[in-house]
């Protein structure tokens, strides 16, 4: 919303005027007659005026257009005037309570004639007037300090028809009714302050002006938008802005993903008073992106330094579950190994948030180099035998060869090729490998490992 300073300052310098006035006509006939609640009055209204003083001057700095200095605009200076002005109002809320105290302490009767009622009562109608439209004026042009400076004038119409009964006691023989009302004036003074202060404060903290489910209604109806997350909001209710993080389908283009987020910002700048919005686009997350995940994982595997021997990722209701196999230094504690784990998973839930849960086995890494032993000729014929019958057996798999056999710290280690149609998937590929070594396993006694290597038929 374009915001008319012109036409607030015009509102600030005609009750600026009127608040003068009316404060001539209570502060001078409460000086001549004495009477301290109708001096309090007097200095409420002064106040007033001094507050649209405050107030011109905000306004014309919050109107500055942004600057390198402040990206976002000049906008809180008004909030700041606002605030100022609620301390103006606790000053002179404590100005009056202690004189009106003092007063209680060495009472003194003072003078009540017609000047004293008219003086509260022209005032009091100037007052009263000058702020309902002042209000009015402050809510159509969307400007907090004219909101509540009103809310201040419009009090004092309530604080002088309180000041006129007390004086009205006050003539009547009642000389403590004059520094009671002081007092009362006093508290309502001060309960202004708090409103003013309640009401400006959460734009200065950055308190979330919108509610996010406001903002996730008109988000969630744009087509494109798979997920979303992190919806904050600040500021005025008039100069409201949001940022919010989009999830698109990670095959779009870089231009598709604009597209998406520029129609999220076009809508949600329809909302009221909402005057910036900022969209950053992300790749949604899914079983697809199963290669990224591993990438992430075996960075901060080696970050670690670990090893990553085996890993599965399984998606369920849209949450992703980690099984890792990891090894570790052999030479570590169990408890020292686990810490090491530990930090592991805590990393990689952190870099992938998507993953829900991170469940590790340990297993023992070694860097050393194990010694071999070749087999007797006899003992490679035999499984060489065993491995071709064994790949006979299982349809898909074809000529078996480079069969190697050694012996790793008393057991066997057999190492085998074998050839399939290269126009197989991958897992069904795994899945002939897998059965191969089962079947060799169970067909030669004291096997540790068994490796298979596929190749695409020629």
């Amino acid at each position: 919303m374009n915001r008319d300073h012109r036409a607030i300052e015009r509102v600030l310098l005609i009750t600026f005027a009127l608040n003068l006035l009316a404060t001539a006509a209570k502060l001078g006939v409460g000086i001549w007659t004495g009477a301290l609640s109708l001096i309090a009055d007097g200095l409420d209204t002064l106040f007033d005026g001094l507050s649209n003083v405050v107030g011109i001057a905000a306004v014309r700095k919050g109107s500055q257009p942004p600057d390198d200095d402040h990206p976002y605009g000049h906008r809180k200076f008004e909030t700041l005037a606002a605030l100022l002005i609620a301390t103006l109002l606790f000053i002179t809320a404590w100005e009056l309570a202690t004189g009106a105290i003092e007063r209680l302490r060495d009472p003194h009767t003072p003078l009540v004639n017609l000047w004293s009622v008219l003086a509260l009562t022209v005032g009091g109608a100037i007052q009263g007037c000058t702020g309902l439209w002042e209000m009015r004026r402050g809510r159509a042009l969307g400007s907090e300090v004219l909101v509540a400076d009103a809310r201040h004038t419009i009090a004092s119409l309530y604080v002088s028809f309180a000041v006129l009964f007390g004086l009205g006691l006050v003539w009547l023989g009642y000389a403590w009714a004059d520094p009671l009302v002081a007092l009362l004036v006093a508290a309502v003074i001060a309960k202004i302050g708090v409103e003013t202060l309640l009401e400006n404060i959460p734009a200065l903290v950055d308190q979330a002006t919108l509610d996010p489910a406001t903002i996730a209604a008109v988000v969630a109806d744009v087509a494109g938008v798979e997920s979303f997350h992190r919806i904050r909001s600040r500021g005025a209710t008039d100069d409201v802005a949001i940022d919010l993080h989009v999830r698109v389908d990670r095959r779009l283009s870089m231009q598709a993903a604009n597209a998406i987020a520029d129609e999220v910002r076009r809508r949600l700048l329809a909302l009221p008073g909402v005057t910036d919005v900022t969209v950053h686009a992300e790749a949604q997350s899914g079983p697809e992106s199963a290669l990224e995940i591993q990438q992430a994982v075996a960075l901060a595997v080696g970050e670690e330094g670990l090893s990553l021997h085996e890993l599965w990722a399984q998606q369920t209701d849209g949450s992703i579950a980690l099984h890792l196999h990891v090894g570790v230094d052999p030479n570590l504690s169990l408890a020292q190994a686990h810490g090491q784990v530990d930090r592991l998973e805590s990393t990689i839930r952190s870099r992938l948030p998507q993953v829900a849960a991170v469940h590790s086995h340990i297993e023992t890494a070694s860097a050393d180099v194990l010694p071999t032993a070749r087999v007797s000729r006899g003992l490679q014929e035999r499984i060489e035998a065993a491995v071709s019958l064994a790949a006979e057996a299982i349809p898909g798999l074809s000529d078996p060869h480079e069969i190697q056999v050694y012996q790793v710290e008393g057991q066997l280690f057999i190492t085998a090729e074998a050839l399939v149609d290269g126009a197989l998937p991958v897992a069904a590929a795994h899945a002939l490998s897998t059965e191969l070594q089962r079947a060799v396993q169970s067909a030669v006694p004291n096997v540790g490992e068994v490796l298979v290597h596929l190749e695409p038929i020629p």
